[in-house]
């Protein structure tokens, strides 16, 4: 098992070092033919100049597929809680306006190394059965770090409105639909793994399927322990989020900045997972640079959550950080590819040291297409570094739309 997670290690470190070397191969690329490295794009932008050195924000019309996908963090039970996706740093420009609707598939699987010690050990050779009784009694028995089984799938619609009421002040209401499913993706995984060698981590000992989860990691912080045998709902709205982003003056220095906050209304049900139960607030912090084909963003996210009302927990302040790298394509304009890294900590972390606890890493690749109807986008994300407390993987799919005021 440790090899295979040593070889899968490498592997994605290998893609992860990969990044900056593509980056930058992809800005010489762009260099044009007589030496000189294109400019950056706001230089184009001459209209906008207030002074020598502050600009008016560049608006996210000039750029409506320079976004990247909205990928947070889906790890059970952050994907509960309040979580700001990467965005750019243009705001829309007043009178425009955005839809977006982003749907993902989520594999989650996580189990301590002593749970999966504790399941080899009471399955026969080449047995997979659900949790049953016994096993759920068993893994709560473990010491608080090691506590732990994770095993479900969930979906994700992802309904989001922005509307431009300055030139720098952006408005937005999103709204998430989550579907609980048991796992349309655990056969594909499982083969997956055991046609490169990556090992199973204890999927062969349990059946496809299900969605069960046992977590005793908060009980020896006074919470209480969570036990869920069957997926709690087929599905239903999450809470509602209101925000806003504001676009800083730019820089001549070619680096756009902006502010975002949030906060998330608890106005679902907490007893069918569509809920934390408490009022969620954060701040985005954004950092945007861009050249003719190619854009570096940065997001750092930093969340105060409220209590989880179903483990009787009170979890930590959050930070998120999102990297993101973007292409445009010299022979196809309408087109982008992504990189995303997304780094994140465990709601569980003050309570308990664990693989559960560690840092949270993730990687997607994306590409989007802008259209008549649209701008389209595929992404893939796939967990790195630490596989027991990540999404094994996730699939997504975005459409969105920019209105742009009249003109007369």
């Amino acid at each position: 098992m440790k090899q295979a997670r040593s070889r899968r290690f490498l592997v994605c470190l290998g893609l992860t070092l990969a990044l900056p070397v593509l980056a930058r191969a992809s800005i010489e690329v762009a260099i044009d033919d007589d030496g000189v490295e294109p400019q950056p794009a706001e230089a184009k932008q001459s209209q906008d100049v207030v002074d020598d050195e502050v600009r008016i924000p560049d608006p996210l019309a000039s750029d409506p597929i320079g976004v990247p996908m909205r990928i947070r963090d889906f790890t059970f039970p952050s994907h509960l809680v309040l979580a700001f996706a990467p965005m750019p740093a243009a705001p829309l420009g007043r009178g425009n306006w955005a839809l977006e609707a982003h749907f993902s598939q989520v594999n989650n699987f996580q189990v301590s190394p002593e749970v999966e010690e504790y399941l080899a050990s009471t399955r026969a050779e080449g047995e997979r059965r659900p949790l049953d009784t016994a096993d759920i009694d068993a893994i709560l028995a473990q010491p608080a770090g090691s506590a732990f089984y994770i095993d479900g799938e969930f979906s994700f619609w992802d309904f989001n409105a922005f509307y431009g009421v300055t030139e720098r002040l952006d408005l937005a209401i999103g709204w998430y639909y989550i579907g609980y499913s048991g796992g349309e993706l655990d056969g594909s995984i499982f083969d997956f793994h055991d046609e490169f060698g990556f090992g199973q981590q204890g999927r062969q000992y349990v059946t496809d399927d299900q969605f069960q989860v046992v977590l005793g990691v908060g009980a020896d912080a006074g919470g209480q322990p969570l036990v869920v045998t069957e997926r709690p709902t087929s599905g239903g709205f999450s809470d509602p989020v209101v925000s806003f982003r504001y676009g800083f003056p730019k820089r001549s220095s070619g680096w756009q900045f902006a502010l975002s906050g949030g906060i998330k209304i608890p106005i679902a049900d907490e007893a069918t997972f569509l809920s934390s139960g408490g009022f969620d607030f954060g701040l985005q912090l954004t950092a945007d640079r861009r050249w003719t084909r190619d854009a570096f963003i940065f997001n750092f996210d930093y969340v105060i959550p409220g209590d989880f009302e179903q483990a009787q927990f009170d979890p930590p302040n959050l930070p998120t950080l999102h990297l993101t790298w973007l292409h445009a394509f010299r022979r196809w304009e309408s087109t982008r590819i992504m990189l995303q890294m997304l780094m994140a900590e465990h709601p569980f972390r003050d309570i308990t040291d664990s693989e559960l606890t560690k840092g949270e890493f993730q990687l997607t690749l994306a590409m989007k297409w802008d259209t008549r109807l649209g701008v389209f986008g595929l992404g893939l994300t796939e967990n790195l570094f630490n596989m027991d407390n990540t999404p094994d993987i996730g699939l997504h799919f975005s459409w969105g739309y920019l209105g742009r005021r009249s003109t007369p």
